[in-house]
């Protein structure tokens, strides 16, 4: 994908989201000009016709890798916005640098992608986003 940025329009005017295309179009739009003073995850939350269903939530101060205590609380909460909003969850780690994944990168994905999973959500790529690039992180790239 180019490093166009798209316009970033209100939740109701975001067409669905559909593919792994769709949703790095939208992390773009949200980013605007990459650059991170700290580690952060966002979760967007998608309802049953793929469009966000409410603002992006942005969790600041997270831990260079996720602990258990990190992977238990996200998958409590996952669980509780299946149940109570019945929507998906798709998720962005960001951090300050340069360069291609990182292991904590790696780490975060892992861990956003399992706790997806355990709380039965649609699959969503998490992506990543550094201050040169935002990229998803593929299968292959959780295997290495």
């Amino acid at each position: 994908m180019d490093n166009e940025i798209p316009p970033l329009r209100s939740p109701q005017d975001t067409p669905p989201i559909h593919t792994q295309a769709d949703l790095e179009r939208q992390w773009r739009a949200l980013m605007g000009p990459l650059g991170f003073g700290r580690r952060s995850v966002w979760m967007m939350l998608l309802d049953d016709d793929h469009r966000v269903a409410q603002p992006v939530v942005q969790i600041d101060e997270i831990p260079r890798v996720p602990g258990s205590e990190d992977a238990t609380g996200m998958a409590r909460l996952l669980e509780h916005v299946r149940n109570d909003l019945g929507a998906s969850a798709a998720f962005l780690v960001t951090r300050p640098g340069r360069g291609g994944m990182s292991a904590a990168d790696r780490a975060w994905a892992r861990m956003l992608s399992d706790a997806a999973a355990a709380a039965g959500m649609e699959p969503w790529p998490v992506h990543r986003a550094n201050d040169q690039e935002l990229a998803v992180c593929s299968i292959d790239d959780l295997a290495a």
